[in-house]
């Protein structure tokens, strides 16, 4: 499954190469239905399998991307990606199984997967009493020296043996977490347990196996609008990033709990995407499962759901775009058989009256004196779930009131909803005037079969003031529970050195997905480790928690903000002897 199978025509070389040169563009496809096809339209592309039917494609294409040839639809363009972040264990029942007699859990025989911006390897969260390492293994996608992965075409690879072995002769050697994202990720979900820094992760005794994600390609930054100064990943590098983690999980013959702290406000927020598929799938394997960030977008502004109603010929959208706005892109989304199309009017007054687009037509729309131009496609029943999304990629955008107009035509639901980027990907003026804070999940956290996490703050037991609210587009409950989130610390690199009073801060979803993490693995190791239930997937581990939830305070469970309630594992355990 992972060697590279390609065809090779002229002086093209893609083999070692085309996952990281420029000159290649990458797509998504299903690789039953779409392979033959790529590889007759495409004679010199690389294509490798990741599993599920779904398969990476390298063409060679340099140049710009536009989205504009007909062959390329809506899923087959990888999405960018961002970070989801801005008295934990006892909140989590954590403590409790692990003093409990029956129970003593601290996810000995587990791994935790962290694929995020790495790890900081000399940290003493990271490393045992006698200074070795407890990550099994570490695939840097960005670094394109030393030893590549098994069965991979990029990456650096290190061993726990090579781990070790600099940091004892040279620890400036070892990759970096330049960020901190994925070192406080790790720290939160399986971090050893330090007495003296009064600290200890979900799952201390969990060895960790992380990848840290390369950079996006530079004609998919380009595309998308986002900035130099902008962590964000691409899709395709996520779900190679999670066959790896499996890959090892399956040699060390462990059960693992991957942590999920990213995410991206494109998509049908269906659960129909390519990562999100891929994850479901992988979830229903036993001894896997995702705990995966909700995001946070509540407040954002950058959702809008609108309704055309009858006998009306469109609804006006007010949108605003603030001063040095780079460009983004906005999605329509609507189900059929009501078929949408858009108007525009600038800030400058200008208008382009409705656009109604022929089956896989690309246009590109000047705005004049703004400078503006409107890159727009729509795409008809050829996404997953069959569903309508109009593209408009905005460059060079006007600041100031933008008004779109949707119109509907056909018998059916007239439901309309818009999303644009997510926070890290905008400046903070650009939103939509009237915006609908329910739905705003983030995808992967649609997926479904994974597990997400809201989060909340322990203290005032209250839900952080970004969080993102479901429901998924097509109804679903999501986020299924609630983990703390909120001002949540870890020891800084001063308290590792001897300083144990200076600490990290962090806010987020993917913060509380990390503690989600941290949990799975604990019940990895009582299901899978300890023998108890060998069948355990992310599915049966999803109803066990819910199941276990607290539920304070007068809410009807479900719902949109707590899901099924906070995450409580000692009870997890009370209600199976129920």
């Amino acid at each position: 499954m992972g060697n590279m199978q390609y065809q090779q025509t002229g002086k093209t070389h893609c083999f070692n190469d085309a996952a990281i040169d420029e000159s290649y563009q990458n797509y998504l496809i299903d690789y039953l239905l779409d392979g033959a096809t790529f590889l007759e339209n495409y004679p010199s592309l690389c294509l490798e399998p990741a599993g599920n039917n779904q398969a990476i494609v390298y063409i060679y294409q340099p140049g710009a991307f536009t989205g504009e040839r007909p062959d390329i639809n809506y899923n087959k363009v990888p999405r960018l990606y961002g970070l989801m972040t801005s008295r934990e264990l006892e909140e989590t029942g954590v403590i409790r199984v692990r003093r409990s007699p029956q129970l003593g859990l601290r996810g000995i025989g587990t791994l935790v997967g962290i694929i995020d911006t790495g790890i900081d390897l000399t940290s003493r969260m990271f490393r045992y009493e006698d200074g070795s390492t407890k990550v099994a293994a570490y695939w840097d996608q960005g670094d394109q020296e030393g030893q590549r992965p098994e069965g991979y075409s990029f990456g650096r690879e290190w061993s726990r043996e090579a781990i070790d072995g600099a940091l004892t002769d040279n620890p400036r050697e070892l990759p970096r977490d330049e960020n901190g994202h994925g070192t406080f990720l790790a720290g939160i979900s399986a971090g050893r347990e330090d007495e003296e820094a009064d600290f200890s992760g979900a799952a201390p005794d969990s060895e960790l196996v992380v990848v840290k994600l390369k950079r996006p390609k530079k004609y998919l930054l380009d595309f998308y609008s986002v900035r130099d100064d902008v962590w964000a990943c691409q899709e395709d590098d996520v779900i190679l990033a999670i066959r790896y983690v499996l890959g090892i999980s399956t040699a060390l013959q462990r059960p693992v709990s991957i942590c999920i702290g990213i995410g991206t406000n494109l998509g049908g927020h269906s659960g129909n995407g390519s990562l999100e598929r891929y994850i479901s799938q992988n979830s229903l394997l036993p001894g896997v499962s995702f705990h995966i960030a909700s995001g946070n977008e509540g407040i954002s502004g950058h959702h809008f759901r609108g309704n055309v109603p009858a006998g009306e010929e469109y609804e006006t959208v007010e949108f605003n775009v603030a001063e040095g706005e780079n460009g983004f892109i906005m999605e329509l989304w609507g189900d059929a058989p009501v078929t949408f199309s858009v108007g525009l009017i600038s800030p400058g007054g200008e208008t382009v009256e409705r656009i109604q687009l022929k089956l896989n037509e690309f246009r590109s729309i000047r705005f004049f004196p703004e400078n503006t131009v409107l890159q727009i496609r729509s795409f008809v029943g050829e996404t997953v779930g069959g569903e309508q999304v109009i593209r408009m990629n905005f460059r060079s955008p006007a600041a100031g009131l933008w008004r779109l107009r949707v119109y509907a035509e056909g018998q059916g639901n007239r439901t309309f909803n818009l999303w644009m980027p997510i926070t890290n990907f905008l400046k903070e003026d650009t939103f939509f005037v009237s915006p609908e804070a329910t739905d705003t999940l983030t995808s992967p956290g649609d997926a479904i079969y994974g597990i997400t996490y809201v989060p909340y703050d322990a203290a005032s037991q209250s839900l952080y003031v970004r969080a993102s609210q479901g429901y998924t587009r097509d109804g679903r409950v999501k986020p299924d529970l609630a983990a703390p989130g909120v001002d949540v610390h870890i020891p800084s690199p001063a308290a590792a050195s001897g300083d144990g009073r200076r600490e990290i801060s962090r806010s987020g979803s993917s913060v509380a997905a990390a503690f989600g993490a941290g949990i799975g693995a604990l019940m990895q190791e009582w299901a899978i480790v300890q023998g108890n239930d060998l069948s355990l997937n992310g599915q049966n581990m999803r109803f066990y928690l819910i199941q276990g939830a607290d539920r304070p305070g007068a809410y009807d469970y479900p719902n949109r903000e707590w899901g099924y309630g906070m995450v409580n594992i000692y009870d997890a355990f009370l209600s199976m002897r129920r």
